[in-house]
């Protein structure tokens, strides 16, 4: 019974109060780098989904084949209007993502500013 005891105290000393002191530490390395990764990924499958890539290479390509002048600029005409709408959500995109990004980096800064202002407001 006492070996149970002093194995429960290890467990609740080294697993709880220390994981409690070492989570601003894994929040900002690990934790970070985690999210950074998150971020990219985000941003290269928004990329992948847009087609960005496709539509830059093939701006130039006529459409359906039409070599013509007047088929030419019409391709070139629709194919930009398409790239900068396409660019537009990404954009979006990126500034949500980088959003995220930032308030993963506040949260913890700003859970203790209110919790120091609620334990102040209490006493």
């Amino acid at each position: 019974m006492n070996n149970i005891v002093s194995f429960g105290f290890k467990f609740i000393f080294v697993d709880v109060i220390l994981d409690f002191f070492y989570w601003p530490i894994w929040w900002y390395t690990t934790g970070l780098k985690k999210a950074i990764i998150f971020c990219g990924r985000q941003i290269g499958d928004a990329w992948r989904v847009l087609a960005l890539g496709i539509w830059l290479r093939n701006l130039f390509t006529p459409m359906y084949g039409d070599r013509s002048i007047l088929g030419r600029l019409i391709s070139f005409g629709v194919r930009i209007v398409i790239l900068i709408w396409r660019l537009i959500w990404m954009a979006i995109w990126v500034v949500i993502i980088f959003s995220v990004l930032a308030i993963w980096l506040w949260a913890p800064v700003v859970a203790v500013w209110m919790l120091v202002g609620h334990i102040k407001a209490l006493f």
